[in-house]
C-alpha cells in the first residue's frame, strides 16, 4: 500500500473515531439536560425531593401513566362541625396522546359533569351547559393527586426551609413551592405552598397553603401501598394560622377505586 493510501485510510479512522467521540458527547449532554431534578437550584430541596418522589414509585413510573381514574368523597364542614357539602365524585384522566379530564358528581339533586381537554372547558349540570369555568377544578384535583410527583413541573421554585415538628409529634422538612402565572402557562395560581416530608424516610406527610385571607394545613393520613406509585387514600385539611395552629377541621377527603394504565 503506497503512502498516500495510507495516508487517506489513517483520515477516515479519525474522522470516525471523531464522530463517534462527538455522538458519545451528545448522548451524556441529552441524559444531563433531561435529569428533571437539575431545574431544582436548592441542592437540600432537590435531594429532598429525589428521595420522596423515589419513595412514591419513582417519576418515570409516573411519566409512563396513560390514563388513571379514581373515585373521591369528600366532606366539608363548617366551623361549629356541621357537614357543609358531602359528595362523591368519579374522576378520568388520560395523559396520552394528549391531556384530556373528566369529572362527574351529584349534589343538591343535581348531576354535575366536567369535560377538559386543550380545545374546551366544559362544565354541566343536569347535562345543560354552564358559563362556569372548570379549569382551575381539573388543574387543583390533578395537582393534588400528583404530588410529590407534581413538584417538577416546570416553572416550580423550591426551596429548603429546615427542619420543623408536625403536630403529630414527626420531625419533618419543609420545602417551599413557588409558583408564578405570569411566566409559566401552567401555573393557575400564586399561592405559595410549604410541604412537609419525614425526616427519616422523606415520606410525604402533608402540605401548608395560604388561601387568603385563611391557611389551611393538609395532612396525608394513608396512602395505597400497592400500586405501581403511591396515591392518597385519606387526607384531612384543616383551617389554621401561619404556625400550623389548628382552628378546626375544614374537609376531609377519601380516595378508591384507582385504576391506572401504562
Amino acid at each position: 500500500m503506497d503512502h498516500s493510501k495510507k495516508q487517506t485510510l489513517l483520515a477516515k479512522y479519525i474522522l470516525i473515531l471523531n464522530l463517534i467521540f462527538l455522538l458519545n458527547c451528545k448522548h451524556v449532554d441529552k441524559r444531563k439536560t433531561s435529569d428533571p431534578y437539575m431545574k431544582i437550584k436548592d441542592i437540600k430541596a432537590r435531594n429532598i425531593i429525589k428521595k420522596t418522589i423515589k419513595r412514591a414509585g419513582g417519576f418515570d413510573n409516573w411519566r409512563r401513566i396513560k390514563n388513571l381514574s379514581y373515585i373521591k368523597h369528600k366532606i366539608f364542614y363548617f366551623a361549629d362541625g356541621k357537614i357543609q357539602t358531602n359528595n362523591t365524585q368519579q374522576h378520568n384522566y388520560k395523559f396520552y396522546p394528549q391531556f384530556s379530564a373528566e369529572i362527574s358528581w351529584k349534589e343538591n339533586n343535581i348531576n354535575h359533569y366536567i369535560s377538559y381537554d386543550n380545545k374546551s372547558a366544559l362544565q354541566f349540570e343536569n347535562d345543560k351547559l354552564t358559563k362556569k369555568d372548570p379549569t382551575q377544578t381539573v388543574m387543583s384535583s390533578l395537582y393534588v393527586l400528583g404530588m410529590p410527583f407534581k413538584l417538577l413541573d416546570t416553572g416550580t421554585e423550591l426551596r429548603s426551609l429546615g427542619s420543623v415538628i408536625l403536630r403529630s409529634g414527626k420531625e419533618a422538612q419543609a420545602i417551599r413551592a413557588s409558583y408564578d402565572p405570569k411566566k409559566n402557562n401552567n401555573h393557575s395560581t400564586t399561592e405559595e405552598w410549604i410541604y412537609y416530608f419525614d425526616e427519616n424516610n422523606a415520606e410525604f406527610l402533608g402540605s401548608l397553603v395560604f388561601h387568603p385571607p385563611t391557611y389551611a394545613f393538609i395532612e396525608n393520613l394513608k396512602s395505597t401501598n400497592h400500586l405501581p406509585i403511591k396515591l392518597p387514600l385519606h387526607r384531612k385539611s384543616y383551617r389554621t394560622n401561619k404556625d400550623r395552629e389548628i382552628f378546626y377541621l375544614k374537609a376531609e377527603f377519601k380516595y378508591s377505586d384507582y385504576r391506572i394504565t401504562f
